[in-house]
Parts: structure tokens; sequence; C-alpha cells
């Protein structure tokens, strides 16, 4: 019923949604097949927007990318390493143009919850005590659980006052970049990106 009151679905992720409609009831199965059917169209409709952008964007300059990347506008550097320097919250981008395209990098920057790094991917704690935590796991025990919830932040919880761990379904990295940076500055961050090799 939550999801269904949803305006957009493109945030959800399409596994996890999937595998909870195959778990639906018999009687519920329409609506889960209504869900999927609209969380679908959500994604192609925000692919499209992807390719529009990517159609708009000037030609980038590395040089000027970087000082994009290391500039507080952008705050890449607070989650994001490379070449040793920068935070740990988000994965290392050192060598990204390696493994990644200019398409790619625009989805990442512009849509991250669309696809997930592993080893990145965040999760949801409910405490019995009704509390919420968002964030990576980065160690379990038999007796606790520990999410870094921040690039500096992180939070270990008792396994006995956990009520349930699931997976999130939207990217810990912040959507809007298209809106904060300018195409030049979006083209040109892609731009060193795609030269870190």
């Amino acid at each position: 019923t939550s999801l269904e009151r949803l305006d957009d679905l493109s945030g959800i992720r399409g596994d996890a949604l999937e595998n909870a409609v195959v778990s639906l009831p018999e009687e519920l199965r329409d609506r889960g097949q209504a869900l999927l059917e609209r969380a679908a169209a959500s994604t192609q409709q925000q692919r499209k927007r992807l390719m529009q952008i990517a159609a708009s964007l000037p030609p980038g300059d590395r040089i000027r990318g970087y000082a994009v990347f290391s500039g507080n506008k952008s705050g890449c550097t607070t989650c994001h390493a490379m070449a040793y320097i920068g935070g740990r919250f988000g994965p290392d981008l050192s060598r990204i143009g390696q493994i990644r395209s200019s398409a790619d990098l625009l989805e990442s920057i512009v849509l991250p919850s669309l696809s997930f790094v592993r080893s990145y991917e965040s999760v949801i704690v409910v405490t019995s005590s009704g509390k919420v935590f968002n964030g990576i796991l980065r160690d379990q025990t038999n007796d606790a659980v520990t999410l870094q919830t921040g690039p500096s932040t992180t939070e270990t919880l008792l396994r006995e006052s956990i009520e349930s761990i699931a997976p999130s379904q939207t990217s810990i990295m912040p959507k809007g970049y298209d809106v904060l940076l300018s195409p030049q500055e979006l083209s040109d961050l892609i731009a060193f990106l795609q030269h870190a090799r």
C-alpha cells in the first residue's frame, strides 16, 4: 500500500521489488504486478531523461573537472577517495575510468539508485525501540552490527536490539547533481573521472 502511494518508483531496486512481489499472497499478486510495471516505466523514464542530459552536455575538460571533483560545491572528496586523498564512505575512484564508461559515470552521478556498487549497498536497520538507521554494513559479529551512517559516523547496534535488517532501496549517494552542477561542470567532472586510470 505504501509503494502504491509513491509517485515515483524509480528509486526502488528492481530485484528487491520482484522478490517482494513473488512472495505476496495470491490475492495481492495483481497489485504486485501493477507495481512492477509502474517501476519499470519509471526506470525507463529515468533512462530517457539520462539520455537527454547526455545529449545536451558540452565537451568536458578534465583539468576543470578536477576542480569540480575537489571543490566544495560537489563535495565529492567528502565520500570518495582518489589517489589516497578523500573519504572512504563511497567507492575509491582512483581508477574508475578503467572500468566505467562516460555513460556509466553520468548515470552514477545523476541517478545513483539505478545501480549499486558491490559492498557499498546500504541497509536499513530497525531496532525494537523503533529507531531506524540507514548505512553501509561495515562489520558484524554474533553480538553486534556496525553501520557506517555518514562519511565520519558509525553506529554499533547490539543484535538483541535489532528487529530487522533489510536492503535499502536508495543509494547513500544523493541524487540531484544534474541540478546542483551546471551542464559544463557535470561534463568536466565526467571527463576528469574518465581519465582516472
